[in-house]
C-alpha cells in the first residue's frame, strides 16, 4: 500500500526530452508502454506528443446524447410545478404507466412494461 502525503506538481518536459522519448518509441521493436515506464511517464502522454509532432490536433470527444431522460413518476396525487394538459386516455388506462415529460414540454406515456431502449428512442425522436 502506498500513502501519498502531498500532491506532486505537474512536470515540465523540454523539447529535447520529448524528442528523446519519441525517438526511442519510434525504434523498430520498441513498445510504447516500456518506453513510457522507463521515463516515468504515461503512455497516453507519449501518444499525445507523437500526434503533436506529426501536426495533428489532439482528439476531442464528440458530444454524446444523454443516456437518461427526465422522468416524472405520477403517484396519483395533485401535481406541483409544470402542468401538462391531459390528452386522450391510453388504452387499458387502469394498468400501470410511466409518463415522461420531455425538455420541449411534450409528454410521453408508455406502459410500465415498455422496454427502456424503446422509451429512449421515442424520447429522442420527440425532442428533435
Amino acid at each position: 500500500m502506498e500513502i501519498v502525503t502531498r500532491a506532486e506538481s505537474r512536470r515540465e518536459y523540454t523539447p529535447d526530452d520529448r524528442a528523446r522519448v519519441l525517438t526511442e518509441a519510434a525504434m523498430p521493436g520498441a513498445r510504447m508502454l516500456q518506453v513510457a515506464q522507463r521515463y516515468g511517464i504515461s503512455p497516453s502522454l507519449v501518444y499525445r506528443w507523437r500526434r503533436e509532432a506529426a501536426g495533428r490536433p489532439a482528439r476531442q470527444a464528440l458530444p454524446r446524447a444523454p443516456r437518461f431522460v427526465p422522468l416524472l413518476v405520477d403517484d396519483g396525487g395533485p401535481r406541483q410545478g409544470t402542468v401538462v394538459p391531459p390528452s386522450a386516455p391510453m388504452p387499458n388506462a387502469g394498468t400501470d404507466r410511466i409518463e415522461v415529460v420531455l425538455r420541449n414540454g411534450r409528454l410521453l406515456r408508455v406502459g410500465a412494461g415498455t422496454d427502456a431502449t424503446v422509451v429512449a428512442r421515442l424520447a429522442a425522436a420527440l425532442e428533435a
